[in-house]
C-alpha cells in the first residue's frame, strides 16, 4: 500500500506547499541543507505565491456565481409567475369577447380545449371465494388511472335454473367487494364488474364471475335476514 506524501484534496495541499515554501527559503538568508539553491527555493516560492492568488480569485468568482444565481432564479420565479398570471387574464379576455385576434396580438397561441379523456379498459375480474359466513368475495385489476370508481353488479340463478336480471350492489373505489348479501336458497351469484371516472367515461362490462351453491342452494351471507325476498331488478 503506498502512502501519499502530502494531501490530495487541492485547498489541503495548497496550505501545504506553503509551509513547504516558507521552510526551503530558509530565514535570514540562511538556506535549509536540504540540497536546493537559493533560485529553486524563491522559484517555488513565487509559484505557491501565484497559485494561492489564483486560488482565492476562483474561491471568490464561484461565490459572487452562487450569489448571481440564487439573484437569477428569484427573479426567474417572479417573472415566470407574472407570465402565468397574465396570460390567464389574456385566455379569460379572449374568451369572454369570442375575438380569437386577441391571441395573436398578445403574440402566443390560444389555449386548445383539454382532449377528453379516454373511457377506461374492461376490468379482469378474479375468481369468487366463498367465505365460511357465507359471504362472497372477489376482486379484479384494471388500468383506469386515479379517480376511477367502480360499478358492481350481480344476478342469481334459482335452484330450479331461472336466472335473474343484473341488479347494482354497489358503488366502490377499492378493487375489490365483499357480498354479504348472498340470499339464501340460490344456485349460482353470477357478478360483473365496470369502472367508471369522474367525467362520466366508463368501461364495459367485466368478464363474469361465479360463485356455485349447488343443488342444495346457498346458505345465505351474513345480511341475508335483510335481503329482500322480492325478485331483483336493475339496469345492465
Amino acid at each position: 500500500m503506498t502512502t501519499r506524501r502530502y494531501p490530495s484534496r487541492q485547498a489541503d495541499l495548497i496550505a501545504w506547499m506553503r509551509a513547504r515554501a516558507n521552510t526551503w527559503k530558509g530565514t535570514q538568508g540562511a538556506l535549509p541543507d536540504i540540497g536546493l539553491t537559493q533560485l529553486q527555493a524563491d522559484t517555488f516560492d513565487a509559484a505557491v505565491t501565484l497559485l494561492e492568488n489564483r486560488h482565492a480569485l476562483q474561491i471568490s468568482a464561484a461565490e459572487a456565481a452562487e450569489s448571481a444565481t440564487v439573484l437569477k432564479d428569484e427573479a426567474y420565479d417572479e417573472a415566470l409567475k407574472l407570465l402565468g398570471s397574465y396570460m390567464g387574464i389574456i385566455d379569460g379576455y379572449g374568451k369572454s369577447t369570442d375575438d380569437p385576434g386577441v391571441w395573436a396580438r398578445a403574440g402566443f397561441a390560444e389555449p386548445k380545449p383539454p382532449a377528453p379523456r379516454p373511457a377506461p379498459p374492461a376490468p379482469t375480474i378474479g375468481e369468487t371465494v366463498t367465505r365460511a359466513d357465507g359471504a362472497v368475495l372477489f376482486e379484479w385489476d384494471v388500468t383506469s388511472g386515479g379517480g376511477a370508481q367502480y360499478i358492481v353488479q350481480r344476478n342469481l340463478t334459482s335452484l330450479d335454473g331461472a336466472e335473474g336480471p343484473w341488479v347494482i350492489l354497489d358503488f366502490v373505489s377499492e378493487k375489490r367487494y365483499v357480498d354479504e348479501t348472498v340470499p339464501v336458497g340460490v344456485r349460482r351469484a353470477t357478478y360483473r364488474v365496470r369502472a367508471r371516472l369522474s367525467n362520466g367515461g366508463a368501461s364495459g362490462w367485466s368478464s363474469v364471475a361465479q360463485a356455485n351453491f349447488g343443488v342444495q342452494g346457498s346458505q345465505g351471507g351474513p345480511m341475508a335476514a335483510s335481503t329482500p325476498t322480492t325478485p331483483e331488478s336493475g339496469a345492465a
